[in-house]
């Protein structure tokens, strides 16, 4: 029987090492790779204060981490400890957590008057305005603006009075979160392994062309020979010596050794508990820069070819890797 999704988040956040976990449960390992793109929401029940506190927290690729926190405005000192209960959750990406509170009589956010104060507001701005000889005539913008600016927030408890809902409202939601990126990052992992084994089969048939291109050069050069009717033998020093030339510009052996070096560190990565988008994006420019040099060295056709393909589907590896934490 399948785990339903409610389960299976739960159980992701249990053995999710960025939050506290029972090790006990022994429950199995969930694939490390993140992606930085996600979406997760979260509940919890405020019942002494009469409120409903949902958190939706929501991430997009960025190279640096870059949290951003809308809460009711008159929360001093909360953005902080949000900061501080989210700390170690997200390692890069942008991060957009948004707080809202609901009560029986509907959302907080709806517009509340303090007729008194406005009252009060409107008498000294008016009484300011005569003084001033200046016209006093508000409008509906006015009033709707003045409302604002006086809304009346005492039915709004502190933060600090919201600190345990509030903490597992943010949880529920990092936890619904991490589900969606783990998800997605298992997917990304799946793909990045097949297009890396598609790289490897590249650099594999570069290596065997590779094998053959100096005798292919060697008997070119002495097709090209007999065409000027220059009849040399092919142990003639100088046939030898060009021959020798060659092979040692053409010398690709070391390129293909540092690519395989790097797919294997690529698929390391893959498999590795941290955060490995960075050093993945790094891998990408050093495979890029041996395939250039390889096609520099060569001027085998074919290698030529495969240079092409392998640079092509490296691009659409890069593409992958800016998603992946």
């Amino acid at each position: 029987m399948g785990l339903t999704k409610p389960v299976f988040n739960w159980l992701v956040s249990v053995k999710n090492p960025r939050f506290p976990l029972p090790s006990r449960l022994g429950l199995p390992m969930f694939p490390p790779m993140r992606s930085m793109t996600g979406f997760g929401r979260g509940c919890a029940d405020a019942a002494d204060a009469g409120l409903s506190i949902q958190v939706e927290i929501n991430s997009v690729n960025r190279k640096t981490l870059d949290t951003q926190i809308s809460a009711p405005r008159e929360w001093s000192g909360f953005e902080a400890s949000c900061n501080e209960w989210i700390k170690g959750a997200f390692q890069r990406g942008r991060i957009n957590i948004q707080v809202k509170l609901e009560s029986s009589r509907g959302s907080l956010d709806a517009l509340s008057l303090n007729t008194a104060a406005m009252e009060q507001s409107m008498n000294d701005l008016r009484a300011f305005a005569y003084a001033q000889g200046l016209e006093f005539s508000p409008d509906g913008r006015f009033l709707l603006e003045l409302a604002r600016s006086v809304k009346d927030s005492s039915s709004l408890p502190d933060w600090t009075e919201l600190e345990a809902p509030l903490k597992k409202a943010i949880t529920l939601a990092l936890a619904d979160i991490d589900s969606m990126r783990l998800q997605e990052g298992a997917a990304l992992a799946a793909d990045l392994k097949a297009r890396i084994t598609e790289l490897e089969g590249y650099r594999s048939q570069i290596e065997q062309c590779a094998l053959g291109s100096t005798t292919r050069y060697r008997d070119a050069l002495l097709d090209r020979l007999k065409q000027l009717n220059l009849q040399l033998d092919p142990s003639d020093e100088r046939v030898l010596k060009e021959i020798a030339l060659f092979a040692d510009r053409s010398d690709i052996s070391e390129e293909t050794t540092r690519l395989a070096s790097h797919f294997e560190q690529f698929l390391g990565f893959l498999e590795s508990d941290d955060a490995s988008g960075r050093k993945m994006d790094f891998l990408c420019q050093e495979i890029h820069r041996e395939f250039n040099t390889t096609g520099s060295k060569s001027n085998d056709i074919e290698i030529t070819r495969l240079v092409i393909e392998g640079k092509n589907a490296l691009e659409r590896i890069r593409e992958q890797v800016q998603n992946i934490e």
